[in-house]
């Protein structure tokens, strides 16, 4: 019973309330006994079910309080009759479609919903039916978790963080939401353990990495960019006023890397810095500019929040591209430049005898071998006085993926127009070591050096020297 008096505990302040798919009537019965509504509405589909609420109101003596009727969600009752609604015990796609046909009767009531299946679905109708979701719990009982809350009138601000895993509940972290997403995240780290093909195995570690981050920090949001299924994930650290770190993760421009992600924002989250991570190459179909004005349009937006001072640019081998090639053609994509600029071990050359093939080769794809194109994308050829951001530049000596004259090239054409760089080369280590600890090694050991993770903190001197 726990359950329900968790939902007949929302109609506190009601005073007429109807239960679609009210099964025995038990959440309207303890809404009237404990919680002061004065009237109740047992409405359900199917004789049955109605039959069984009736047997349970007439035990409790409170045949004047509450009404049973046979009714098709809302269709039968009558709008003024109730001024609160609870949806209870049902599938999420279900709950939906009754919200959706009854809406005119439910648009200005307050809804107490609980779904045993599709919870993101109802939170979403929510958002966008002007609804405002104002508590929220997750109950575990006889083995099961239920997701239970109310929703009032009104606009809220809303991220897809807030459609996965509900607005208040993944900001409080109850007891029962870090259990259920706990055992979810070992789960994923099971299956990750057992996957053999490496591209799903990165999506799914992005799925598991997402997660833990979600369960150890509270201004965690999720925006999508341009109406597409790339997007950018922000961790504030509270809403001061910082520096933030924009983060563009490698992987040859056909995908971007987990290991380049929440790894490295844990870094720079542990130093004072808001961190947010551009997943740009989520529609791998594109091809050059797209990425970039996915990165571009993601840039744009977060300069626009009050808690950001400062932009500062971090970019990972294919990511290092992107990010280096916004930066230097910011007027064309309509942005002001970034602050300060960090590339880990980037790909910058077209040219052959340097370049990473791979990585233009899946930019381009069918304009691989445009000349014109290609020398606009080599990069070291496209740095002037004007947009030579401060760049902060690091990679290993031994980088069997993307050469390190890449980075001596950038450094040339820095030179050549009086720009002002900081280049750290390793002696020894190879690609994609991220900030190579543990967090970022995915088990590999080769990955993992306590002599090259100093990148980090060299970092973090020198943009406090920059902003000072």
């Amino acid at each position: 019973m726990k359950r329900l008096k968790k939902l007949a505990s929302y109609t506190k302040g009601s005073k007429r309330v109807c239960d679609i798919g009210c099964d025995h009537a038990y959440a309207l019965i303890y809404a009237i006994l404990e919680y002061g509504v004065e009237y109740g509405i047992a409405a359900d589909i199917a004789k049955g079910p109605l039959e069984n609420a009736h047997k349970t109101i007439q035990l409790y003596h409170l045949e004047s309080k509450i009404k049973t009727i046979l009714s098709d969600g809302f269709l039968a009752l009558d709008g003024d009759e109730f001024d609160t609604a609870i949806l209870a015990g049902m599938g999420g796609i279900l709950m939906t479609s009754i919200l959706e046909k009854g809406y005119t009767k439910i648009k200005n009531k307050t809804l107490i919903l609980e779904a045993n299946s599709d919870m993101p679905l109802l939170r979403r109708f929510l958002f966008t039916h002007h609804f405002t979701i104002v508590e929220e719990d997750l109950i575990f009982e006889d083995g099961k978790y239920y997701p239970i809350l109310l929703a009032k009138p009104g606009e809220s601000k809303w991220d897809e963080y807030d459609i996965l895993y509900g607005p208040i509940l993944r900001r409080s972290k109850p007891e029962a939401f870090l259990a259920y997403y706990h055992a979810q995240e070992h789960r994923l780290l099971e299956i990750l353990d057992k996957m053999k093909d490496e591209r799903k195995k990165e999506e799914k570690r992005k799925e598991q990495m997402e997660l833990s981050f979600l369960l150890r920090w509270y201004h965690m949001e999720k925006h999508f960019i341009s109406s597409t299924s790339n997007f950018y994930r922000t961790y504030f650290i509270d809403d001061q006023a910082r520096p933030m770190i924009v983060i563009a993760p490698g992987g040859a421009y056909k995908y971007t890397s987990p290991r380049e992600s929440e790894p490295v924002a844990q870094e720079f989250l542990k130093r004072g810095y808001h961190v947010a991570i551009v997943n740009y190459r989520e529609t791998v179909e594109d091809t050059y500019p797209l990425p970039g004005k996915y990165l571009a349009q993601a840039i744009k937006e977060i300069r626009l929040d009050s808690r950001v001072t400062k932009l500062i640019g971090l970019g990972f081998s294919a990511g290092g591209h992107c990010i280096l090639e916004v930066c230097l053609h910011h007027e064309a994509y309509q942005m002001p430049n970034l602050d300060l600029l960090m590339l880990g071990y980037p790909v910058i050359s077209s040219d052959i005898s340097i370049a990473h093939m791979e990585s233009f080769k899946v930019l381009l794809k069918e304009n691989e071998f445009d000349t014109t194109l290609r020398n606009y994308l080599s990069l070291e050829k496209e740095v002037t006085k004007g947009n030579a951001v401060d760049l902060f530049l690091w990679g290993t000596q031994t980088d069997p993926s993307v050469s390190m004259i890449n980075s001596l090239r950038l450094i040339e054409a820095y030179h050549r127009v009086g720009g002002n760089v900081e280049y750290h080369l390793f002696p020894m280590g190879g690609h994609g070591l991220s900030v190579a600890n543990e967090d970022s090694s995915e088990g590999n050991k080769e990955k993992e050096s306590a002599y090259i993770a100093r990148w980090v903190d060299f970092a973090d001197i020198w943009i406090k020297e920059k902003l000072k």
